[in-house]
């Protein structure tokens, strides 16, 4: 679909005929914009706003803007817990520069990120308010406008009504620039289901509004206090598991009739845990504690579930918030765990000591100082955390060498850094001693643990 350029496009190019960049005119430079623009892609989008070598993109600031690098650009834009689904591609400076330049080089994170921006569209929101944040009101209105109707029709994207409607106006850009450079770095990466991506997200902006109409102004609000035990536990095949949420309604209208329900596929969940009541009137001020018990799956993996807080319509309410989420690894310990009295091992130190509280995706750190107190030489032992896939962490990315050879009496230094999970909560994540070949030392109950209360 070709949407005209707007009028103010006209009036401009009549006042400005040669704005020069290199002495280059405007019609030449969008001609060399027709020929890099075949493939939209993140480095075409940072090279908008940035220009490479070449300096043949037209100005799109109203004052020369202070320098942002491609990586820089996008941590700024890209919410933490979108880039956390894979964070080792935004530590790898290969890597980062393959997947700005073709985002299908990443194909699992690509699924990983599309499935995730589905069920959580409000990152959406999150991605606009920042590029409002960095674009503010410093940018060229016919400037941004030339460019995007002359990618649209180069790449041939066909817009939604709901989508062309949520960024134009009668054939003119709405002037959100974050909005636009939100678009623009979702097309990039969901070429052919950019409309897909938007939907659930313009839809929940429909029903805010309505929602505020019927509210009358009022709040309706929920707020996440704790919940026990702490997630990414770690099970046996066929074991059963309890965990509790406390959340409190922290809004100014009661909750009447509401539920909690699981919108997560999984047949394997018992009925009971499929929907979870809460008493009939939740007075602003009061806090529910839903609960759910269930019999893990038989086959080993990691597991994720998320209830979804809904009212008596069964339509879901506080589509901005990621729900009540449980996520837990079913192992099955092998037969061959050497249980060797002569093999023990005792902690001297922990650092920190106590379960840490911090800020939900920051760098944490954690140290053991442990001793060999058995009689057996560790060769090629390491430390590696056994349910860290739960939360898409890879298993060589929370993986600890240790020294080759380590003697009985000798003590060492196991120190482990990582990003912590994206979303606020209670975590423990559990460290087992491995050695040659991906096989515990030592036997069920000898681990090391990390507790986190993430807010």
């Amino acid at each position: 679909m070709h949407v005209s350029v707007c009028p103010l496009l006209s009036v401009w190019r009549e006042k400005s005929t040669s704005i020069m960049l290199k002495n280059q005119p405007w019609d030449d430079r969008m001609d060399d914009i027709r020929g890099r623009t075949q493939k939209m892609n993140l480095k075409g989008v940072y090279e908008i706003f940035y220009p490479g070598k070449e300096k043949n993109n037209p100005p799109v600031w109203k004052e020369k803007p202070k320098y942002r690098s491609k990586k820089d650009f996008f941590e700024e834009i890209i919410p933490m817990e979108l880039r956390w689904l894979n964070i080792k591609i935004w530590s790898d400076k290969a890597r980062r520069s393959r997947f700005f330049t073709d985002s299908k080089a990443e194909k699992s994170y690509v699924s990983v990120l599309k499935n995730y921006i589905l069920q959580n569209p409000i990152v959406i929101s999150r991605m606009e308010n920042k590029g409002n944040m960095i674009l503010k009101t410093d940018i060229f209105p016919p400037a941004m406008e030339q460019i995007f109707f002359q990618i649209q029709e180069q790449e041939r994207i066909s817009l939604s009504p709901a989508l062309q409607y949520y960024l134009m106006e009668d054939n003119c850009l709405r002037e959100n620039w974050g909005n636009v450079l939100a678009f623009w770095i979702l097309y990039s990466i969901f070429p052919e289901e950019v409309n897909q991506i938007y939907v659930s997200y313009l839809y929940r902006k429909e029903n805010e509004a309505a929602y505020d109409m019927k509210a009358q102004g009022k709040r309706d609000s929920s707020l996440f206090q704790y919940e026990y035990p702490p997630d990414m536990s770690v099970h046996k095949p066929g074991e059963w598991i309890t965990h509790t949420w406390v959340m409190k309604n922290a809004g100014e209208i009661p909750w009447k009739n509401r539920r909690f329900e699981c919108v997560t596929p999984s047949d394997w969940l018992n009925e009971e845990s499929r929907t979870v009541k809460m008493k009939e009137i939740v007075y602003p001020g009061d806090t529910v504690s839903p609960t759910v018990h269930f019999r893990v799956p038989d086959t080993p993996g990691h597991y994720a579930l998320n209830w979804k807080m809904k009212n008596k319509a069964g339509e879901i309410l506080y589509t901005d918030k990621v729900g009540l989420g449980l996520h837990f690894t079913v192992l099955e310990e092998g037969k061959d765990i050497c249980d060797d009295e002569n093999n023990n091992y005792r902690i001297l130190e922990e650092k920190p000591s106590i379960p840490a509280t911090l800020i939900a995706g920051e760098i944490y750190e954690h140290n053991w100082i442990i001793e060999n107190t058995g009689t057996v030489i560790w060769e090629d032992y390491y430390c590696e955390c056994i349910n860290g896939d739960t939360w898409g962490y890879s298993r060589n990315e929370l993986q600890i060498s240790m020294k080759k050879k380590i003697e009985p009496g000798e003590r060492i230094n196991i120190q482990i850094e990582f990003v912590t999970p994206p979303i606020e909560g209670s975590y423990r994540l559990i460290w087992r001693i491995m050695k040659k070949g991906g096989k515990p030392v030592f036997p069920e109950g000898r681990q090391l643990e990390v507790v986190l209360n993430l807010i």
